[in-house]
């Protein structure tokens, strides 16, 4: 594989695998970061793609474990050295174009925002499950390959992850 073979990634499955950066990251910036790191982890471990395999697996298995291994340094890093910042994070405006669905966007706003901390409250094994499907758009057996575990413990995540996000919602 090659610098071509990787354009050839970043055409097929980019969109799948930023989708996938946005769902586990906080900030749209941290996103693009990530993004940017899985497609240089792939230039740099190019020969270990297999087109015959699952690439698309692969290049979320790679995001994921940037994504832990960044969150474990930035937490180590805290203990010793708190930072505080002063802006907000996260937060996005969306444009409101018109007057009589203001409602209805701020509503669905905030539906999208409450499952999304609900998402977040998830234990990391049922977080990182309900996000590869979903955001990342992977099959079971692709997900189970990319975490390197059972289809079927991947079945069960799956559904504890459902059925307390369901509950949560539905308490809301």
């Amino acid at each position: 594989m090659d610098a071509c073979d990787i354009e050839l990634l970043v055409e097929q499955y980019g969109a799948s695998v930023y989708r996938y950066c946005r769902s586990i990251t906080y900030t749209l910036e941290d996103a693009e970061d990530l993004y940017q790191q899985t497609f240089l982890k792939a230039f740099e471990l190019h020969k270990r793609i297999s087109f015959s395999k699952n690439p698309k697996a692969w290049l979320m298995s790679v995001a994921a474990n940037i994504w832990r291994n960044h969150k474990s340094t930035y937490a180590r890093h805290e203990r010793i050295a708190p930072t505080i910042s002063s802006e907000e994070e996260g937060v996005q405006i969306e444009d409101i174009r018109s007057e009589n669905n203001v409602l209805e966007q701020m509503i669905k706003k905030e539906e999208i925002n409450y499952l999304k901390k609900c998402v977040d409250r998830l234990p990391d094994k049922q977080k990182q499950v309900i996000l590869l499907f979903y955001a990342g758009e992977l099959s079971l057996q692709d997900i189970a390959k990319a975490l390197k575990i059972p289809k079927g413990t991947v079945k069960s995540r799956l559904n504890k992850a459902k059925v307390q996000l369901r509950k949560e919602m539905e308490e809301r």
